[in-house]
């Protein structure tokens, strides 16, 4: 541990006109009582950090850290290096190496800043908002450029005496998909109170053009918008400020009334009855999954789940990309009050770019797609929510694992983890799509396994991951469609292949130009 502060032999990093004075100010901090460290106060930090303080400087040693002379030298010099490229630490913050005999310690020394803890205030919501917004810029920008993360802790940012905003900690962290980021502001949800009714609408403003400067055409808006809603609220005053927040995140995206008539009332209506999906004890649901434009599939398993008498509906994803038939197939499933979430390839649609995950091939039809499509139609697509649940039970198109829903695979060398997720979570039933491959991943107890058989008992097992197949391409090995029906009462699941006029649906890309794989998968369903 570093003592004898007094003693120490400071040695500046990097070159400087001021180096031998900046020495000198970092060991008369030095010789300062060191800051009493506590939560939500000034000065906050994690065990083994010292904070000093004179005039004007704020200096901290990593004093549980003990290195070596070239080590400390090699270290400090690593960090100034990668702080001037990342640009987010105040321009006068400098590291140096603290020595005493043979032993060395890691600093840095910067001006006096204001945490945003301390300066956010609801006298002046105003001004909070501004800091914000420089908040909100520097994160969200950082994981983009840098694709890993900040501590989003408002006390490891501050201001200086012009209101601009840097970040104080030295540490930085992997990505994880804004999950830190919306934790926190959950936790502003619970703790802020007394600013005025619309402060937490305009926060969601904020987030919303942020995320819309760096990741346009990403689903990341909508994305942030489900982490925020799942956050914890303890009562009805916390929950309108989430509310609202949501609320002003939805308005960068959908614009509110300035939208046409025609294109807000194209927007996706989520069933009232969605979470109460699978709480019933009788009838049956069906599940269907990678529609892929294919329009007589469709049209066959519709006309299937009438002969049945099967009402509920949900599906899982991936109605367009692939086939040639993406607003007949819209139109079809608008038309019925089904549960329907949103793929990676009609978020592609939507947005009109088809991100790193896509080959060639589809990125190809996805560009044929979105010039098929009104604004309107890819309006619907974009608004459809990325996952549904409910007691127990979790639909997704992807993963649940994955915290974009609609781009992880459930398939042999990630299931595992993906029951432990749903362990983890108390879910019992998952279904989801993007394999195009159907069965049923499960444990019970310490067993798991996997079944292709076409009928499963999911009382039989303790949690399980249920694909239902393709509709529109399966990639099983087996030509025709594929869908699942869930019987209620008895937690039966069936699976089903029908032949269709695949005849027809090959006939349509051919027309349209369609690379001539995607005819050939359809007869060998793979």
């Amino acid at each position: 541990m570093f003592t004898g502060r007094q003693a120490a032999e400071i040695s500046l990093v990097g070159d400087g006109p001021d180096r031998a004075a900046l020495e000198k100010r970092i060991q008369a901090a030095l010789c300062q009582d060191a800051k009493q460290l506590e939560h939500g106060k000034k000065f906050t930090g994690k065990p083994g950090t010292l904070i000093f303080e004179r005039q004007g400087d704020i200096v901290k040693i990593h004093a549980g850290v003990e290195m070596a002379a070239q080590q400390a030298g090699e270290r400090a010099a690593f960090n100034l290096r990668q702080e001037k490229t990342l640009g987010i630490y105040h321009p006068r913050k400098a590291w140096f190496v603290a020595k005493q005999g043979d032993v060395c310690w890691l600093g840095n020394i910067m001006p006096v800043l204001q945490p945003l803890h301390v300066l956010i205030s609801p006298s002046a919501p105003s001004e909070a908002l501004k800091l914000l917004d420089q908040y909100f810029a520097i994160y969200i920008r950082f994981m983009k450029e840098q694709e890993r993360v900040l501590d989003p802790g408002l006390s490891n940012f501050a201001a200086d005496s012009e209101g601009r905003v840097f970040y104080l900690d030295d540490d930085i962290y992997g990505w994880d998909g804004f999950s830190s980021l919306t934790q926190a502001i959950g936790v502003w949800f619970r703790q802020m109170s007394g600013f005025p009714e619309d402060f937490f609408g305009l926060l969601g403003e904020r987030v919303g053009r942020c995320l819309e400067q760096q990741f346009a055409g990403s689903a990341w808006g909508d994305i942030v918008s489900e982490q925020i809603r799942s956050v914890f609220v303890a009562n009805d005053e916390q929950a309108s400020r989430r509310d609202r927040f949501l609320a002003g995140l939805a308005g960068v995206k959908y614009g509110n009334a300035r939208e046409p008539e025609e294109e807000l009332s194209f927007r996706y209506a989520v069933p009232a009855s969605s979470s109460e999906l699978f709480e019933s004890t009788s009838g049956k649901v069906a599940i269907l999954a990678d529609i892929h434009a294919n329009l007589p599939a469709l049209e066959r398993v519709l006309e299937e789940l009438e002969s049945r008498s099967v009402s509920q509906v949900l599906v899982l994803g991936d109605l367009v990309g692939y086939g040639p038939h993406p607003s007949e197939c819209i139109e079809l499933l608008r038309s019925r009050d089904f549960h329907i979430i949103r793929g990676n390839h009609d978020h592609a649609a939507a947005s009109g770019e088809a991100g790193k995950g896509f080959s060639a091939m589809a990125r190809w039809v996805i560009d044929w797609t979105v010039g098929q499509l009104s604004r309107a139609e890819r309006g619907w697509l974009g608004s459809l929510p990325l996952y549904m649940d409910g007691p127990g039970w979790l639909a997704v198109h992807g993963a649940p694992q994955d915290r974009t829903f609609m781009n992880g695979y459930v398939y042999r060398m990630t299931y595992e983890d993906n029951l432990q997720n749903l362990r983890d979570r108390e879910i019992r039933f998952c279904f989801h799509g993007h394999t195009h491959v159907a069965g049923v991943y499960y444990d019970k107890g310490k067993l798991n396994g996997h079944s292709v058989q076409p009928r499963f008992n999911l009382g039989s097992v303790d949690r399980s991951l249920i694909c239902p197949g393709s509709i529109g391409q399966p990639r099983g090995g087996k030509a025709g469609l594929e869908f699942a029906i869930l019987d209620r009462a008895s937690l039966e699941m069936e699976f089903l292949n029908l032949d269709y006029d695949v005849s027809r649906v090959i006939g349509d890309m051919s027309r349209a130009g369609f690379p001539s794989q995607l005819s050939d998968r359809l007869r060998v369903g793979k």
